[in-house]
């Protein structure tokens, strides 16, 4: 959520930068998912920032459905091993969740795929390229803005 915050919108408008998040989702299932993380975690993110919420808080993102994870192999994304997928990093993280009252979804995919964040310029070239130890591994907001500087 943190790409989602204000500052962060303003800094990549300035770049005219957009989001992209690729899921391994089929299509139905991701739009299914679409308005439960926009009522559960995009809403209550604002709420407990106590910032007032763009109307168009997503407006810069993108949201595509690979199911048959060309994407994922194109990038290199391979699957973690179960203690990866679900070690205590990963639990401690989804009670951390359930404690902030934000409900969790029963997956219905390969929840040992990999997940990786990546800056692509305009030029096509990739100028951050992320792949977690574990699900919860992520670059930092200021590492995704100093990318797009590249």
């Amino acid at each position: 959520m943190q790409l989602h915050h204000p500052n962060v919108q303003n800094q990549l408008a300035k770049q005219e930068a957009h989001l992209l998040v690729v899921s391994f989702a089929p299509v139905q299932e991701l739009q299914d998912w679409l308005p439960f993380f926009q009522k559960y975690y995009v809403e209550k993110f604002f709420r407990e920032q106590k910032l007032e919420q763009p109307t168009a808080v997503l407006a810069r993102t993108r949201f595509v459905a690979d199911p048959e994870l060309q994407s994922y192999h194109a990038y290199g994304l391979g699957r973690h091993s179960t203690r990866q997928a679900y070690g205590w990093k990963i639990v401690r993280r989804f009670l951390r969740l359930l404690w902030q009252g934000k409900p969790l979804r029963r997956p219905n995919g390969d929840t040992l795929q990999k997940g990786g964040d990546f800056v692509i310029n305009r030029q096509g070239r990739l100028t951050l390229s992320h792949i977690g130890r574990d699900q919860s591994e992520r670059p930092t907001v200021a590492e995704v803005l100093a990318a797009l500087q590249k």
